[in-house]
Order: C-alpha cells, then sequence, then structure tokens
C-alpha cells in the first residue's frame, strides 16, 4: 500500500489492469442482466395474467439457471465454452483476431472496448483522486455508469439494481 501511494505510476497501472478484468465482468453484466430482467418481467406478468380458478400449470423442469454467474460465457454462434485463456480481456480478442476460436464467427469489437473504456476512465479516477477513499466510491460509481450506459444504449433500460445501489452510495458519500 506505501509503494502504491508513493508511486502515482504504478497505482494507475494497477488501476487500468484491475479495470479491464472489471470491464470483462461488466460485459457480462450488459449482456445478461437486461436478460434476467426481462425474464423476471415475464414470470411476473404470467402470475398476474393467471385466472386463480383454474389450475396452475404443470411444469414439466425446472427452468436451466441464468444469472451472472451461471451459465460460463459461451460463444453467441455456436454455443462453446469461452476457456480461461481466451478471456483475457482485450487480449485474447485481439490474439483470436475478433472471431470465435472454434467456429470463427465474428465477435463484436465492443467487448475489448468495454474493457478498454473501463480501465481507461478508472485509470483517470485514480490519477485524479490518487491513493484515497473516494477513488474507491468513484470507481464504483464509474463501473456502473459505464454499464447503466451501454445497457441504456441496447434496451433503453437503466436498471433498478444498479440505479438505487448508486443513489445511496451517493448519498452516503456526499456526508
Amino acid at each position: 500500500a506505501d509503494v502504491l501511494q508513493e508511486i502515482p505510476a504504478l497505482l494507475i497501472g494497477s488501476a487500468f489492469l484491475l479495470s479491464l478484468l472489471v470491464g470483462s465482468f461488466l460485459n457480462v453484466v450488459i449482456h445478461r442482466l437486461p436478460i434476467m430482467l426481462d425474464r423476471q418481467w415475464r414470470t411476473q406478468a404470467e402470475e398476474m395474467l393467471a385466472d386463480p380458478a383454474s389450475p396452475a400449470p404443470v411444469t414439466e423442469r425446472e427452468p436451466a439457471r441464468y444469472d451472472l454467474i451461471v451459465p460460463r460465457s459461451a460463444c453467441p454462434h455456436c454455443g462453446a465454452p469461452i476457456l480461461a485463456h481466451q478471456n483475457i480481456p482485450v487480449v485474447s480478442w485481439l490474439l483470436l483476431g475478433g472471431k470465435c476460436a472454434n467456429c470463427k464467427a465474428r465477435i463484436s469489437p465492443r467487448y475489448p472496448i468495454v474493457e478498454l473504456a473501463t480501465a481507461i476512465l478508472s485509470a483517470a479516477v485514480v490519477w485524479r483522486f490518487g491513493w484515497h477513499w473516494q477513488s474507491v466510491a468513484a470507481l464504483f460509481f464509474t463501473w456502473a455508469l459505464v454499464a447503466l450506459t451501454v445497457i441504456d444504449l441496447d434496451h433503453q433500460v437503466l436498471p433498478d439494481i444498479i440505479t438505487i445501489p448508486l443513489l445511496w452510495l451517493g448519498l452516503l458519500v456526499s456526508v
């Protein structure tokens, strides 16, 4: 901790590298959270529209788990799982030429763009605030804004699961 405080370049570089990993996770959030919310909203709508007099429908099996952790990341085209060495932020996308290792289908450049944007913005935050508790708060704020920006661009939705904690964090930090 003392070394990071004394050498700002090391602190900024560490924040950049850590934030590449955070950016990779934000890609998962950006992709999966709207799907999770849509499924939740549909389930709630079906429950509200169900006729209480009719018997409940028989479901054959429980739906597969789908959240930010499960299932593992996979190619959107062929469904091949993305291995750990194929999931290194920015580097893997460049080494694979922006294509799936299995089917060679094009993978969107948005993934490394989100990772790089997260890392650059995080480095700027740490450069501005240095080794301080405000940096931590500003980093969480920045990461949430990155996720919210891309989700909003794609779906015109700002999920409460991100905005409400951000509101409370802002109020707490302002005190």
